[in-house]
């Protein structure tokens, strides 16, 4: 059952929303460990369905750097408080995984494997590049064709695309779709000292 939401707090989301769209637009931090700030607390990945592999379309291929219809790894998972089981779904990932490019050694394979650990937590030094974060929804994503629907409990407020990148070098394309809920609790940090200044507007 979907909870309404009162106007208000629907607008505070919103604004929430916005504020978030612009961290992830302007700083190249993982996206988990900027929710992680946002909410307060550690998170986990919760797989929502088996790892898989897929080919890259010529799209994706370029934006990873490899070749054509190589061959990597899809990851479909949600993010949730780290501790204890009962925790909302915050956010929806989909990553396309080049495995090999992370060069992660035998215990960052085991975590990789074992599936609970976000990506940009197990790669070392990782840094983000976004493509987009918008609070309304994309009209059409070439990249990811055939996403996971959400579930009806979970209701959107934001969603981003980005290259996660391992020593420069682009290792994962991302999608992610944060829920309302992640906007609806605590109030969050300041993180305007983070964010780059807007450019001025010429006015004629």
């Amino acid at each position: 059952m979907i909870l309404s939401v009162p106007a208000e707090h629907a607008d505070e989301a919103g604004t929430r929303a916005e504020t978030m769209a612009r961290f992830l637009r302007d700083v190249p931090v993982p996206f988990t460990r900027v929710l992680s700030l946002w909410v307060g607390y550690r998170l986990r990945r919760d797989p929502r369905r088996p790892d898989t592999p897929h080919r890259l379309t010529p799209r994706q291929a370029h934006l990873l750097g490899l070749p054509p219809h190589a061959e990597v790894t899809r990851r479909e998972g949600w993010l949730v408080p780290h501790l204890g089981d009962g925790g909302p779904r915050l956010a929806a990932i989909t990553a396309l995984v080049h495995q090999r490019g992370l060069e992660l050694d035998e215990p960052g394979r085991d975590e990789l494997a074992r599936g609970y650990t976000p990506l940009g937590l197990l790669v070392t030094g990782a840094r983000r590049a976004t493509h987009y974060a918008t609070t309304t929804r994309p009209t059409d994503d070439p990249d990811f064709t055939d996403p996971l629907p959400d579930d009806a409990d979970d209701v959107p407020a934001l969603w981003c695309q980005a290259t996660l990148l391992s020593a420069g070098r682009p290792v994962a394309l991302v999608r992610e779709t944060v829920y309302r809920v992640a906007f609806t609790g605590r109030r969050p940090p300041d993180l305007t000292g983070h964010l780059t200044p807007a450019p001025p507007r010429l006015v004629s």
